[in-house]
This record gives C-alpha cells, structure tokens and sequence, in this order.
C-alpha cells in the first residue's frame, strides 16, 4: 500500500507577515470576511487522512464519504487540544459514517526505530502491548479428559509457530478440545491457515476475501503441518469482546465450516484487514482495504461480530465449554 508521506508545514514567512499587519486593518477583515479558525496539527491529518481513505479504503463509495466528511469536518474540532482526544473523536466521526471497528486514528508519536504492529497499535494499553509481544502458548490436559491451549496471538517466528505444533502433540490423545482466544492480540493470516490445518484431514476452503477492486481470493488450509493433525473429536473455541480480527478470522473459518462451535461472549466485530499507515509525526491511521467473509453466503462479520454457540461470560467461558464437550461426549 502506498503511504503519503507528504506533511502540511505552515510557512514561517506566512506567519511572520500576518503578524506585521496593521491591528485595525485586521479588525475590518475579520468584520467583512470571517476566518475559519482551524489547527495546523489538526488539518494536516485530517486532509492526508481524507486522500488515504478516498484512494484505498474497502468500499469506494464510503471512502469519498468518508473523504468528504473529513475535509468539511475541520472546525469541528478547533476547540480540542488534547492530541488522545482528538484521534478518539475522529475515530467516532468516522466510525458514524463506516461502522467499521477497524477504521482508528491512533495518536502515535513517531520514534526512531519504531516497529509497532497493527494489532499491537489497537490494544490501546501498554500492559496489552507488553502481552501481545512476549506471551507464550499455554496448554494442558483438564478433567475429562479435554485438552486446552490458550493461543495468545496470531504472529510471531518460527519457534513461536512451533509452541502450538508441540501444544497439539501433547493433546493428541484427549477426547475434545478448547482453544482459548480471548483476548487475543490478532495477527496474520499465515498463522491462521496454519492453526486451521491440524483440524481437517484434507485442504479445506475456510474463508474468501477481497480487495477494493480486486478478484475475489479464497483462503485454505495448507496442504501439510509438521505434527499429527487433530481430527473426529469436537472442537469449542473460547471468546469475548476482545477476540479481534485474526483471531476473529480463525474462529469464523472453523464455525462456518462446521469444525468448531464457539463459548464465551461476542467477538469484537473486526472482519475488515487492512495496514497502519503514517499521517503525521503525531498520528496514524489504520486503513482497511479488504474484508473476509463466507463463500457460501456472501456474509462475514464486521460490527456484529461472532455470536456464540455457548453463551457465557468471558470469566465463565471455560466451565461453560467443558460442560458442553462432556455432554456431548455422554450423547
């Protein structure tokens, strides 16, 4: 995706003649032709924002809207001078015209050497960021017989693609299982294919997506895995209102084929992908310009998120899945 790269800098010459004008002849101009008053830092993402918006976002409709909106929308926020604030707002602005959960303006300061992740830049904390980057996969055999894996993210290397192909080896003699993606931090659609592939037995049409103006793509499993697949035993995948895109892509796949049900609370609603991109020194903005969806109905689920099988609260999730796995192992 192209990134503009272009920032507004107010001329110091422009300043420095403003400021040599006479006061009355100020007062008369106000008078006659009112200014809008705007800020500089403000402007400058809103425009950028607009140009990003009206080239790439999914919908191209939405985005001249969203363009549109954007550019008239300036005085709106001449009074805000708290830089978290004003991308919050702006956000909701948006959010109003798009209802999609993945469109944000974040305030991100530029620093050097700055590598921070889409999903990590969504998860507002730095306690949440902190988990994202450094947790590991969790697993263990609970009463019953159940395996369990609490899958933390959907990136990272190499080792960490291989912590879920040992999780899977030492469940691989247990009745049913629960994989735990609540709050989960999101990620990529490699590790996606890749966690899908243990549960069936051939390549499997999971999802489809598609960018603006482009083909249709359907995505499968992969053809092989480096450990024993997981098969003919049930499957019951744990999330909440945290459970955001990748993971939501993962959890939409195995639902809508009918290899998993789900436990817990809605999921956050995030079915469009797309790429943080550059505003402003200050600002960034998360651009979506594709969305996954079920070939078989067209439907995916962006805002509504994914509605559970088991309803639970997110604390209650794990008890409520186990139950459902032991009565269907009793039926």
């Amino acid at each position: 995706m192209k990134t503009l790269k272009t920032y507004m800098i107010t001329s110091v010459c422009a300043l420095a003649l403003a400021a040599c004008s006479s006061e009355s002849t100020a007062t008369a101009n106000a008078a006659s032709n009112p200014i809008e008053v705007t800020v500089d830092w403000q402007s400058d993402a809103m425009q950028i924002a607009a140009e990003m918006l009206e080239a790439e976002y999914i919908y191209a409709d939405t985005g001249v809207e969203l363009a549109t909106y954007l550019q008239n929308s300036v005085s709106l926020f001449s009074d805000v001078s708290d830089r978290e604030e004003f991308a919050q707002q702006l956000t909701l602005g948006l959010f109003e015209i798009s209802n999609d959960k993945h469109l944000r303006v974040f305030y991100d300061p530029e620093t050097e050497g700055q590598d921070v992740r889409q999903e990590e830049a969504a998860s507002a904390t730095p306690s949440h960021i902190q988990y994202c980057r450094t947790a590991e996969i969790e697993y263990q055999i609970l009463a019953g017989n159940f395996g369990y894996i609490q899958f933390p993210r959907f990136f990272g290397d190499e080792a960490y693609k291989a912590e879920f192909d040992t999780a899977i080896g030492a469940l691989s003699d247990t009745d049913g299982m629960v994989l735990d993606l609540r709050d989960n931090c999101g990620g990529g659609p490699d590790l996606v294919r890749h966690l899908s592939t243990y549960f069936f037995a051939e390549p499997t049409h999971l999802v489809d997506t598609e960018f603006r103006g482009q083909d249709v793509m359907g995505r499968w499993t992969y053809d092989e895995v480096p450990g024993e697949r997981y098969l003919d035993r049930p499957l019951i995948i744990l999330t909440n209102g945290h459970t955001f895109s990748a993971a939501e892509s993962f959890t939409f796949g195995m639902k809508v084929t009918g290899r998993a049900q789900t436990a817990g609370e809605g999921t956050g609603g995030g079915g469009h992908f797309g790429s943080v991109e550059r505003l402003t020194p200050d600002f960034t903005l998360f651009v979506p310009v594709g969305r996954t969806f079920d070939p078989r109905t067209g439907l995916g689920w962006e805002a509504e998120g994914i509605q559970p099988d088991v309803e639970a609260s997110s604390d209650d999730a794990l008890e409520a899945a186990l139950a459902h796995l032991a009565s269907q192992s009793v039926d």
